[in-house]
């Protein structure tokens, strides 16, 4: 059983009396308690108990400016503290890990703590919006995957978890949309992400730098989108596209079931929909995905994306 309690206060504070400045702090309290009764010992096959639980106390501040006519842009700067106990699948698991990794229970985990700073814009500057951000995030006693230096049998490496990864997390996201014409839009989306995390690359106890697993590579999105006069009647060309996956951990090197040698290959897809509301209260969307047939993966997934995907859906309201 896992019991998991939290209270959280929140206070919106404004500078001035128009509330275009506002001032946002919080903190929340978590209690997590874990109760394994029958955990496996991989070396006796004896079944023993394990009982842990964990308490602590996060904040967040956040500062708020909104600018223009009835405050359609913004921008705001905040920092946030994060926390994460121990599950379940931490502190219990005998299971394949990876490839050619087994996992063995551990008894000892502390929580992952985590530090972020952001700040970020939303421009409004009719017909074009812009909205953009960045962040980093340090990270603190982060559960890793760790080799014991045992092999066990069938070949396999025994890994443990420990509160061995100290890193960091930075990237920028954006987007624009602009109204193109009454009936026309256009919209893009990108992101960009770069971390390092300390861990084990081999079986030895030498702790090294590595980036951090399952990066996402820089990706973008776009669409352009038709609507008829009164709304009713849509259609919307969709794309999206990433760059190949090559900043890998040491994990996702030995991780080949998920994660092809050398990293995950760039990709562009194309997909295609439109939708109507053909009475009041009854909505049809058709939709032909992954246009043109390609065949990708999504970084870190264990299996490639569906082909050619024809999805025809529904909704009533009543």
């Amino acid at each position: 059983t896992y019991h998991l309690a939290g209270i959280y206060l929140q206070h919106q504070l404004p500078l001035d009396s128009e509330q275009r400045f506002e001032l946002v702090s919080g903190a929340r309290y978590t209690f997590a308690r874990a109760e394994a009764d029958r955990v496996k010992n991989p070396e006796t096959g004896k079944p023993f108990r394990l009982a842990d639980e964990w308490q602590d106390v996060v904040g967040s501040l956040r500062g708020v400016a909104r600018l223009g006519e009835q405050g359609a842009s913004a921008v705001y700067a905040g920092v946030s503290q994060g926390f994460r106990a121990p599950n379940l699948s931490d502190l219990t698991r005998l299971d394949i890990a990876r490839s050619n990794e087994l996992e063995t229970p551990t008894s000892n985990l502390d929580p992952e703590h985590y530090l972020s700073f952001e700040i970020g814009a939303r421009i409004d500057l009719s017909p074009v919006r812009i909205e953009a951000a960045a962040y980093r995030t340090l990270i603190d006693g982060m559960i890793v995957r760790a080799p014991t230096g045992r092999i066990l049998e069938q070949g396999l490496v025994e890994v443990v978890k420990r509160n061995a990864g100290d890193g960091y997390v930075q990237g920028i996201e954006g987007r624009v949309d602009i109204a193109l014409s009454p009936a026309w839009s256009l919209w893009t989306q990108a992101a960009w992400m770069e971390g390092e995390v300390d861990g084990y690359p081999d079986s030895t106890t030498a702790l090294r730098r590595k980036p951090v697993s399952r990066l996402l590579p820089p990706t973008v999105r776009a669409g352009l989108k038709w609507a008829s006069a009164n709304g009713r009647w849509w259609v919307e060309g969709l794309g999206e596209a990433a760059e190949k996956a090559d900043r890998l951990s040491a994990a996702d090197r030995r991780d080949t079931q998920r994660i092809p040698q050398g990293g995950t290959p760039s990709y562009a897809v194309a997909h295609l929909r439109a939708g109507g509301r053909v009475h009041d209260r009854l909505l049809i969307v058709a939709a032909v995905e992954n246009l043109f047939d390609a065949d990708y993966r999504i970084h870190g997934s264990g299996v490639n994306e569906p082909g050619r995907n024809f999805v025809l859906s529904s909704a009533l309201e009543f």
